[in-house]
């Protein structure tokens, strides 16, 4: 982008740098794409609970194969039986791991979250929606994790945004503008081999 996106952070107003700005491009290229694998699968009827399942199993089997030190560019999203995880990992795995189910036997159990003295079809649907507020939070941590400078995603994917909408707009107006995708894709790989591509000007 010819302009440099800003942002507040910590009460600073802040140049977002240009590698965080392709990064969450993409993010939001990524994040599209599932929004039209969903109205796919919402179109062949199939569940939310399912899908959700099937989202995050993939994201499992991505994760995992970043762990498998024997990883030699694996495929993300095929069975990952035979796959390994780093003795490191699996330290973690074990220590974490039991503590998220203490925590979800501390919660199912406890009468503040769950009550007992209820119909089972209300008590089989509270536990539901306690299960999901767990798996929410898990997951929304599980994004901080992995996710640099998360906080000021939303910001910045808004301004992104912002910015597609005014040139989109400076395109209609000026025809001139619209960069032919293989001039901008030459473009692309000049800028990664840092030179400027033959028959084009510097920018």
């Amino acid at each position: 982008m010819s302009k440099a996106i800003q942002v507040y952070d910590d009460g600073k107003l802040v140049d977002i740098p240009e590698d965080e700005v392709e990064n969450i491009t993409d993010m939001m290229r990524v994040f599209t794409g599932i929004q039209e694998v969903w109205y796919v699968a919402y179109k062949e009827k199939i569940s939310e609970p399912n899908f959700i399942s099937g989202l995050l199993r993939f994201a499992i089997s991505f994760v995992k194969r970043g762990l498998d030190p024997n990883y030699i560019d694996t495929e993300p999203g095929i069975s990952d039986d035979k796959s390994t995880i780093s003795a490191k990992a699996e330290k973690i795995w074990e220590s974490v791991g039991d503590k998220i189910i203490d925590i979800l036997e501390d919660i199912t159990t406890s009468e503040d979250f769950l009550p007992t003295n209820v119909p089972k079809e209300i008590f089989d649907e509270e536990e539901r929606h306690v299960r999901n507020a767990i798996a929410y939070c898990l997951i929304a941590r599980a994004f901080d994790i992995w996710t640099p400078k998360f906080w000021r995603l939303d910001e910045v994917a808004a301004k992104i945004e912002e910015a597609f909408r005014d040139e989109a707009e400076k395109q209609k107006a000026d025809p001139s503008r619209i960069v032919p995708l293989d001039l901008k894709a030459e473009k692309e790989k000049a800028k990664a081999e840092k030179r400027v591509p033959v028959g084009s000007e510097a920018n």
